[in-house]
């Protein structure tokens, strides 16, 4: 009877060990970027309404893809700039659609071992990438230009995203060894040991099954290429529209100060 428990305890052991590697309750930050606690999911977030509707040829990833997970940083001040970018004035996430087709393939293959796409930024509003460059150089950091903040992005085309994998039923993040935007070389895909590189290489397997190439300084940037032009039309019903945004004046000089929150407008 003894040896028939201790049987049956191994074969659960074995069994448990065929799903993804995640280590109990962990939580990374990188030291030299910030600390904070998760905010709540952004398709709950009362700003959602002031979401506007995506422009022609492209689609909102969480209307293409109910069950994926949204959690947009740079709509909220917890990124590496320290403040809301502009051009998100709402939590939202787009893409071009055949890059959205693309992303539902992958979350179909997640759904499948009770898991999920997390996504962190999709496509991004040409003013949004100017407002990293503006705080590279503000803060004396240009050296992050050349190979970790683009001048130019493929989120600006609405075929590259920044995501990861979590539990599809708690919306957990994967242990993927840092933080989302470490802007230094433990980011690199392949840079990573033990549950974590296991994680960033699962990600890595199917996006690519799905057509998304990666970024191998970067485990969580993958884009789908694809002829598309850079757009600059905000989340935010209440920002100024495309080629009607100007540029806060000083903001690439020293000292100056981002608004920490948003304060919208009704819309019309």
């Amino acid at each position: 009877m003894f040896r028939a428990v201790l049987c049956l305890l191994s074969i659960r052991l074995l069994l448990s060990g065929l799903v993804w590697a995640q280590k109990p309750a962990t939580k990374h930050y990188s030291a030299d970027q910030w600390r904070f606690s998760e905010p709540s999911p952004d398709h709950l977030h009362p700003l959602r309404r002031f979401l506007r509707r995506p422009p022609k040829g492209f689609v909102d990833l969480k209307e293409r893809i109910p069950d994926i997970h949204l959690q947009i940083r740079y709509h909220t001040p917890h990124n590496f700039t320290g403040a809301p970018l502009l051009g998100y004035g709402a939590p939202g996430a787009w893409m071009r659609e055949k890059a959205a087709d693309a992303l539902a393939q992958v979350q179909d293959s997640l759904r499948k071992q009770g898991l999920s796409l997390l996504v962190y930024d999709a496509y991004r509003p040409i003013r949004g990438t100017l407002a990293m460059v503006a705080w590279a150089k503000r803060t004396q950091q240009t050296h992050l230009l050349k190979g970790y903040i683009a001048t130019r992005s493929g989120h600006n085309r609405g075929h590259t995203i920044d995501l990861t994998i979590c539990e599809a039923k708690t919306g957990k993040a994967l242990d993927m060894g840092n933080a989302y935007d470490t802007l230094n070389e433990t980011s690199h895909t392949r840079n990573a040991r033990g549950y974590a590189l296991q994680n960033r290489l699962l990600l890595l397997r199917v996006m690519r099954s799905a057509g998304f190439r990666p970024y191998n300084k970067e485990w969580w940037h993958f884009s789908f290429r694809m002829p598309a032009k850079a757009r600059d039309v905000p989340y935010g019903c209440y920002e100024p529209n495309e080629k009607r945004w100007r540029p806060p004046k000083g903001w690439e000089q020293p000292g100056f100060q981002m608004p920490n929150a948003w304060t919208p407008r009704p819309c019309r």
